[in-house]
């Protein structure tokens, strides 16, 4: 009896001493932030408690710190550097610099030089949490943790550069002319996520007469004062586009996208398709009417997009050539003023017009100078260089007559004149940065009159991938780290990457995070050599990609194929990975003949069996719907080789009926190049066919109209021969390809938000290939703290393609996550595939 009383007794006081545990250290982890937080501060909160949520299925608690003596239990606390109490034991985080420390036991402090410095440190965190943050989204492993890690921290990081980000070039429809607000929107919340704080655009002029290549475009408009609205409104305008199917700027032949192949059309819920301020417009040069708007929607698109920059600490740069193009419209209405259009009077006045409207319209944190592009190819007389800097000169006066808070900058494909590329140097003001890109579309070294460049910003600009071989995937990371390392070296306080596309680009874009912050360590293997080992990167970005257990294997893999020999001063373009296609024309992307037998060509695309033989490390939904993106992109890079060997067949026979002899001659091998044009069209539908099972982005949906409205449009590569063929055999076999999808259902949402503001919606078009009737589409969303979810059927805008809206009324102004599923006559489809969406409301 005694011993059991003892027992009770034991056990009784076991629970008491439980209760006041439980009731004086909370099992619920929390996460602080200051009294007086910045927004930013606050965004780093809750994007801490989405991800630990999305990742353990635990949702933390936020509260405002006030004091050690209130933390009880698992908590991280941010805190700027000035406010943080232990700084005495640190190392002193100004600025962008960011510190993880932990303390007492589960307790974590994530300390920034700044708000931003904070933002930094959460995303960092996070990523120790197995997340990958790509710039085209999140990856979010498959498996959940059994517990957050908040023990064990004690690491400090500073960035090697002030700015770090990207250049997205417009002029193409594989870049951001295809881009709507939600797609500046997602594109610049990633930035943050990847220690990047910069994003600049170029602006192509007016080019008359029209040749075929650029026309000028809407993010920056020319005029006066007097010809634009208070709210940044144009009162009148000139001819703008951006791509759109209607147009045959580039060499892309106007199409309609219900004529595309392989059920491409699918994907588009117009005929004339682009951005929402570029859809259904009539031909160029449009009316007068079309194009007001035009500028008067850019001008509000960035607005809002640039504010949302701004408020998470990214700098937002736009400009125009120098000297400046003056649209011809413009130039009539200075005429009838009495304005000479060559004086110093036409550019000031033009210049405060530009920067009055920008002034009105939206911020901005750099307008940039844009040396010609013939700089690089034709190089520049005395005279053409005086203009540029009379130009220049011009717009720092009127800069200072409107009071612009912005810098100014310049830019280019060269950074200076071939006589002194560091001239400007002594004739603008310090505060300008001058940046430029590397010539010979990235095979070319960084420019090394950096270094005559004293005092001053100067940013480098890398080419993450080049226009020539815009259809093809390309890897440079390699390129870009040793880029980093000698931008670093020559003085460079800014380090970009110019691109087009996205997704396919992924381990060079995290090339490009990294050496922003890490440049100052990479040792440089010397000046005749264009790459640095990505090795580790490329297991990093393979191991989140595909699970850890194939990161070592499939991350050697892409190392192998990764950059190219490189010979200092030539002027070849060689790759590791096969590069079919070249400039064509005037436009990008355009599939070349290669003159090499197929039979021996194929064997570049060995690698394959490689990829194929590690799909038994792959495991998981999300990670196998990955690798099924990157095997399909192989097979149609490989297929695409095919169609270029077949296009060398096909010059060789078609020069050798040019040469032949006698009609029967010429028509034996007019038969056989029926035989390869038919040969061709069944290897470009193999291709396309592929390429429909890589869509994901604009980027896959721009790569569509490249290869419909340039390869098969302008270049009318399968018909080129058509009419030698009609003349020695007559009627020629109609060729077609076809339009049906032959794939399983996929759900293509080349947009995906993860960040919207209090009042917001988060807006996208859900996208579907199937080659079933969709019986049904409906997204599933529901509050992080709720346990249900909500459902709601998508309105149909046109074909597949779906409307999908979740407004803040749904939300209840909630961080939430979702995930759309599709029904066809058979089966039902979701994504993503693996964990639903998340998206932070802040």
């Amino acid at each position: 009896m005694n011993y059991k009383k003892a027992l009770a007794k034991l056990i009784c006081g076991t629970v008491v001493l439980l209760v006041l545990i439980s009731c004086g250290e909370s099992k619920t982890l929390t996460i602080y932030y200051a009294k007086d937080a910045s927004p930013k501060e606050i965004l780093a909160a809750k994007e801490l408690q989405k991800y630990i949520y999305v990742r353990s299925g635990e949702l933390p608690e936020i509260a405002v710190y006030e004091g050690k003596e209130q933390v009880k239990g698992k908590a991280i606390i941010l805190s700027q550097f000035e406010k943080f109490e232990n700084k005495s034991n640190v190392i002193k985080v100004e600025g962008d610099s960011y510190l993880l420390k932990s303390e007492e036991k589960d307790q974590l402090f994530i300390v920034g030089g700044s708000s931003e410095g904070i933002l930094y440190g959460a995303y960092k965190y996070i990523e120790s949490l197995g997340v990958g943050f790509m710039i085209d989204g999140d990856i979010i492993p498959d498996e959940k943790l059994d517990s957050i890690k908040l023990n064990g921290f004690n690491e400090t990081h500073n960035p090697a550069f002030a700015l770090r980000g990207i250049q997205p070039f417009h002029d193409f429809p594989e870049g951001p002319d295809w881009w709507n607000e939600e797609d500046y929107k997602a594109v610049i919340s990633q930035l943050p996520k990847m220690g990047m704080n910069f994003i600049g655009f170029h602006t192509y002029p007016e080019k008359r007469p029209f040749g075929g290549w650029e026309r000028a475009e809407p993010m920056v408009w020319i005029g006066t004062k007097d010809q634009f609205n208070k709210n940044g409104t144009v009162k009148s305008a000139y001819p703008v586009l951006h791509s759109n199917t209607a147009d045959s700027t580039w060499a892309y032949y106007p199409k309609n996208t219900s004529d595309y192949h392989f059920g491409a059309s699918q994907l588009f819920e117009t005929d004339r398709y682009g951005a929402s301020y570029m859809k259904n417009v009539s031909g160029w040069p449009h009316t007068e009417k079309e194009n007001v708007k035009i500028f008067d929607e850019v001008g509000s698109m960035l607005g809002t997009t640039f504010t949302l920059a701004k408020d998470l600490g990214v700098k937002t740069c736009i400009g125009t050539e120098t000297p400046l193009t003056i649209p011809f419209d413009v130039q009539q209405r200075l005429i009838a003023q009495g304005i000479d259009l060559n004086s110093k009077e036409a550019r000031v006045k033009l210049y405060e017009g530009i920067f009055s409207r920008i002034m009105a319209t939206h911020p901005l944190d750099y307008y940039w100078f844009w040396t010609p592009e013939t700089w690089t190819w034709d190089g520049q007389n005395d005279a053409a260089v005086e203009k540029t800097i009379q130009d220049i000169q011009s717009a720092i006066q009127a800069k200072s007559n409107v009071k612009a808070p912005f810098t100014l900058a310049t830019s280019g494909w060269v950074l200076g004149p071939a006589r002194d590329r560091a001239e400007f140097d002594n004739l603008f003001p310090k505060e300008m940065p001058f940046s430029v890109i590397n010539r010979e579309v990235g095979f070319t070294p960084v420019e090394s009159a950096f270094k005559n460049v004293n005092n001053r910003p100067k940013w480098q600009i890398s080419w993450v991938e080049d226009d020539p071989a815009m259809v093809t995937p390309q890897f440079w990371a390699g390129r870009i780290l040793k880029d980093a390392s000698d931008a670093f070296r020559f003085g460079c306080t800014g380090m970009m990457g110019i691109h087009w596309r996205t997704k396919n680009l992924s381990p060079s874009f995290m090339a490009l995070a990294r050496s922003g912050w890490e440049a100052d360590k990479y040792k440089s293997p010397g000046d005749s050599i264009r790459h640095i080992n990505p090795s580790e990167i490329y297991k990093e970005w393979a191991s989140l990609q595909f699970g850890p257990k194939a990161a070592t294997q499939l991350g050697n893999l892409f190392t192998s194929l990764d950059g190219g020999e490189f010979k200092l001063g030539s002027k070849d373009r060689h790759a590791n990975f096969p590069r079919t296609a070249d400039w064509g024309k005037k436009g990008p992307g355009m599939i070349k003949p290669n003159y090499e037998a197929w039979e021996k060509y194929q064997k570049k695309y060995d690698f394959i069996k490689t990829y194929e033989n590690a799909k038994n490390l792959v495991v998981g939904k999300g990670n196998l719907e990955r690798y099924n993106y990157w095997l399909n992109t192989f097979y149609y890079a490989k297929y695409q080789g095919n169609v270029g060997c077949i296009l060398a067949d096909m010059e060789r026979l078609n020069g050798q009926i040019e040469k032949a002899k006698s009609k029967e001659e010429k028509i034996k091998l007019a038969n056989e190049l029926i035989a390869k044009r038919n040969e061709v069209a069944k290897a470009w539908e193999k291709m396309g066919d592929c390429l429909m099972q890589t869509v994901s982005t604009n980027g896959e949906m721009g790569t569509i109209a490249n290869l419909e409205q340039h390869n098969l449009g302008s270049l009318n590569q399968i018909h080129q021969y058509d009419k030698v063929l009609t003349e020695l055999l007559g009627n020629i076999p109609e060729i077609k390809m076809s339009t049906a999808y032959k794939g399983e259902t996929r759900i293509v949402m080349p947009t995906r938000q993860t960040i919207i503001k209090q009042g917001e919606s988060l807006v996208t078009k859900v996208r579907i290939l199937s080659s079933q009737k969709i019986a049904s589409v409906k997204v599933f969303y529901k509050a992080l703290n709720e346990k249900n979810y909500t459902e709601k059927a998508l309105k149909n805008v046109n074909r597949n393609v779906y409307q999908l809206e979740i407004t803040p009324k749904e939300f209840n102004q909630n961080s939430f996550t979702y995930y759309v599923e599709v029904t066809t006559g058979t089966k039902t489809v979701r994504s993503p595939q693996s964990e639903p969406e998340a998206v932070t409301v802040w």
